[in-house]
C-alpha cells in the first residue's frame, strides 16, 4: 500500500496493522424530540437534504467470536497472533471481522480457533501441537455475543489427522490402489465413516453450549473447503494413491452432509465451502484455496487452506450474513480521486484496498451505478481513518437527479451499517457534508443491499 496523504492505513495487503493515529472520541448521539415522536408512532422520517441528528449509523455486529480448528486458525499463513494455537492474523474469521468493522474495535472481536482442536475443546481445555494448555473456547462467549462461527468436527476421532497422515505412508503399497481405504474397513465397515454420525452428535451439543452462553447470538457453522478433484485424477500435490483420493473425499463430504444437518437440527445457518470450491482443490495450481500434501512453510501445512482459501472462505460467509452486494464490481465514480486510491477499491470486495478523495475539502463524493434499477434498504460502508462525520445516502435513476434517502451529522468512522425506507434506484451515491477529520474522505468498502 502506497503512502496516503489522507492519514496512515489502517490496513495493510500482507498483514494487518493499527492506525497510528490518535483515537476519535465517539459523538454523543441524542434523538431529537420529533424524530422520537415519529419513531414511537411508528412513522418513518425519510432525511432530508440537510442532515439530522436522529439518524445515527448502525453499529453493525457488536461482539463476534470465532470458534474452530486449524481450518480456521489457518496455520503457518502469515502473520502468526498466537503462537501456540498456530493462529494467522489472515485467517478468514479475521478478514470477516475486517468487512464487518470490528477487527480494530477493543473487545468486539474474539478468535480462539486454535489448530488441532476437536468438539471436547469448546467446554474443556486443550492440549496444543506444543504441549501447553488453552482453556475452552466458549470462555470466550459472552451474553451480548451477536455473531458466532464454528468450524469444527474434522479433528474428531482423528478423522482428517488419519487420513492426512496414514494414507501417504500407506501409498507406496499400492500406488494405483486404495491402500489406506482397505486398512479402515473393517469386516466389509467403513471405520472412518462411522466417525462422522457420532461427529455430528457431538457438534450438536456444542451449538447448544453455544446458545447457552449466548442466546441472542447468530450462529453460522462452516464447512470445510474441498481438498481433492472432484474427479479424482491423481496430480503431484497429491500424496495419497490413486483409489484412496476418491474416498478421502468422500469421507469430506460425509462430514459436511453431517455439519449441515447439525445446523439445519439445530436452528443455526450452514456455511458450505465445499461447493464454491470447485477448482480450487489442491491440485488446482495458482487456483488453488488449500494446500496439497506438502508442508510450505511461507503459505500453509499440508492439506489446509491458503490465504486465498481463507479469504474466499470469508466472503462466502460474508454473503450468507448480508446477502448479494448490489455494488460489488460496478461501475463507481467520485468527484475526486488520490493516486494509487481509485473508486473501484471501494466496491472490489478487498477490505485492503480503498478509495480516497484527492481534495481535502468537504462535499466530496463516490457514486455507484448499479446497471438497473435495483430495491436498496441497507449501506455497510467500512471507512478508513479520513471519515466523513456528516453525509447524505443519495439515489438517482438517471444519474443526475438525486433525493436524499438518509443523512447524519454524527458519523464516527470505521463500520456504519445505514438502514432506511425501500427505495428503487439504479445509482447511490456518498456524499461527504463534513469531514471528521482535516483530510479528505476515504472509503475501503461499499456494500449495498436490497435487504
Amino acid at each position: 500500500m502506497g503512502v496516503s496523504l489522507h492519514a496512515p492505513a489502517k490496513r495493510e495487503s500482507g498483514g494487518r496493522c493499527e492506525t497510528d493515529a490518535t483515537p476519535k472520541e465517539t459523538p454523543l448521539r441524542v434523538l431529537s424530540l420529533t424524530s422520537a415522536l415519529a419513531l414511537a408512532a411508528g412513522v418513518l422520517v425519510v432525511a432530508s437534504p440537510q442532515a439530522h441528528a436522529a439518524d445515527v449509523p448502525g453499529p453493525g455486529v457488536g461482539h463476534y467470536v470465532a470458534l474452530g480448528d486449524s481450518f480456521t486458525a489457518g496455520p503457518l499463513i502469515p502473520n502468526m497472533s498466537s503462537l501456540q494455537c498456530v493462529r494467522s492474523t489472515n485467517n478468514y474469521p479475521s478478514t470477516l471481522a475486517v468487512k464487518l468493522g470490528v477487527y480494530y474495535e477493543d473487545d468486539r472481536f474474539s478468535d480462539v480457533s486454535c489448530s488441532g482442536a476437536d468438539t471436547t475443546s469448546m467446554a474443556g481445555d486443550f492440549t496444543t501441537a506444543i504441549g501447553t494448555t488453552v482453556g475452552p473456547q466458549f470462555d470466550a462467549l459472552r451474553p451480548d455475543t451477536d455473531l458466532v462461527t464454528l468450524g469444527i468436527g474434522g479433528n474428531d476421532e482423528v478423522l482428517f489427522g488419519t487420513l492426512i497422515r496414514e494414507c501417504p505412508t500407506l501409498r507406496d503399497t499400492d500406488p494405483t490402489g486404495s491402500p489406506c481405504k482397505n486398512a479402515y474397513t473393517v469386516k466389509g465397515v467403513d471405520t472412518l465413516a462411522a466417525i462422522v454420525p457420532r461427529t455430528q452428535k457431538r457438534v450438536d451439543d456444542v451449538i447448544d453450549g453455544i446458545k447457552q452462553r449466548s442466546p441472542h447470538a447468530k450462529v453460522l457453522v462452516v464447512g470445510y473447503p474441498r481438498l481433492m478433484p472432484a474427479d479424482g485424477t491423481p496430480c503431484p500435490d497429491l500424496t495419497m494413491a490413486n483409489g484412496d483420493i476418491s474416498w478421502a473425499d468422500g469421507l469430506e463430504r460425509k462430514l459436511n452432509a453431517a455439519l449441515a444437518k447439525a445446523a439445519a437440527d439445530n436452528g443455526v445457518t450452514y456455511v458450505d465451502t465445499y461447493g464454491p470450491s470447485l477448482g480450487h482443490d489442491a491440485c488446482a495450481g495458482d487456483d488453488a484455496w488449500v494446500q496439497g500434501g506438502y508442508l510450505n512453510l511461507l503459505e500453509s501445512i499440508a492439506w489446509h487452506p491458503l490465504r486465498a482459501g481463507m479469504d474466499a472462505v470469508a466472503q462466502l460467509v460474508h454473503n450468507k450474513l448480508n446477502g448479494v452486494d448490489l455494488a460489488a464490481g460496478r461501475l463507481v465514480t467520485a468527484s475526486s480521486t488520490q493516486s494509487g486510491y481509485a473508486p473501484s477499491s471501494a466496491v472490489d470486495q478487498d477490505p485492503y484496498t480503498r478509495w480516497a478523495s484527492y481534495y481535502w475539502s468537504d462535499g466530496q463524493w463516490l457514486q455507484v451505478d448499479l446497471g438497473t434499477r435495483k430495491t436498496i434498504r441497507r449501506l455497510e460502508l467500512n471507512w478508513e481513518y479520513a471519515f466523513a462525520k456528516g453525509y447524505r445516502i443519495q439515489v438517482s435513476d438517471n444519474g443526475s437527479t438525486w433525493r436524499t434517502v438518509w443523512s447524519t451529522i454524527n458519523g464516527d468512522g470505521a463500520h456504519d451499517t445505514v438502514r432506511f425506507a425501500a427505495t428503487t434506484a439504479r445509482y447511490v451515491r456518498i456524499v461527504g457534508d463534513q469531514r471528521g477529520t482535516g483530510y479528505g474522505i476515504s472509503l475501503y468498502d461499499v456494500e449495498v443491499y436490497g435487504s
